[in-house]
């Protein structure tokens, strides 16, 4: 292990003592040692990596911006600076948007720190989710649909970065299993109904007589989506009246 990252996971060891995973009695420390991995597997250079294990320590400990300068110098400084939240006394909504808002001025470096950081969270959230179910988004200050929102909002202000790091693509695909998974059975029993009317395109005489079909079928798809994305409820005598045209329609 270089010293570089040794010296960080000491000190994140230390600053992070007695702190734990919202909700879990999981040790804080595997977050920012999993941040690290990400941007290793994303061969990000040493300092990207360092600052991947110290990311948290300016919001979540007593810890100062001259502290990390002067144990690991003024470019860890700056990705940790860049990537932690303004002071505690604003709203959880005027952070957040501030967050979003901040990455179009980032570097490159300092988007994918960022990427790792939120792309770890979502895919803790995930498993939890998936292990026990939706009421773990009670641990958090706001509700699904606000972690919803927010979480779309970074990922459109990191779209023009994807070029410069993997770690967005990922970000991507797991913002998709959280908020799109598979374990909610209505929105697959609708995928597999779309993809039905999709391969009815091949057929230009069937696709004239139920181009009204595919406009519902396009829709309720569409609204489907949304209704996961922000926590609510898609109407289901919509979905089984989607199902049974289908079905007069020999599909």
């Amino acid at each position: 292990m270089h010293q570089l990252i040794e010296e960080a996971l000491r000190f994140a060891a230390v600053r992070h003592d007695g702190q734990f995973r919202k909700g879990t009695n999981i040790p804080y420390l595997t977050h920012p040692v999993a941040v690290s991995m990400l941007l290793v597997e994303d061969r990000q250079p040493l300092p990207v990596v360092a600052a991947g294990l110290l990311h948290d320590l300016l919001e979540d400990t007593l810890t100062t911006p001259e502290e990390i300068e002067e144990r690991f110098g003024s470019e860890v400084r700056r990705l940790v600076e860049a990537v932690s939240e303004p002071g505690k006394h604003l709203s959880w909504e005027e952070r957040k948007r501030m967050t979003v808002q901040h990455v179009q001025t980032m570097q490159y470096d300092e988007v994918a720190l960022l990427a790792a950081d939120k792309l770890h969270n979502l895919r803790s959230i995930r498993l939890d989710v998936e292990s026990a179910g939706r009421q773990v988004w009670d641990r958090f200050r706001r509700p699904l649909r606000d972690q919803s929102w927010y979480y779309h909002e970074l990922l459109q202000a990191f779209r023009p970065f994807r070029q410069t790091t993997t770690l967005i693509e990922s970000f991507e695909t797991e913002l998709n299993l959280l908020f799109y998974g598979v374990a909610d059975e209505r929105f697959e029993k609708l995928g597999k109904l779309f993809d039905v009317i999709q391969h009815g395109f091949h057929e230009e005489d069937w696709l004239q007589e139920t181009t009204t079909l595919c406009q519902t079928a396009y829709e309720l798809h569409e609204a489907m989506r949304e209704g996961y994305r922000h926590g609510t409820d898609v109407n289901q005598p919509e979905l089984d009246g989607l199902s049974a045209q289908l079905k007069e329609a020999g599909l």
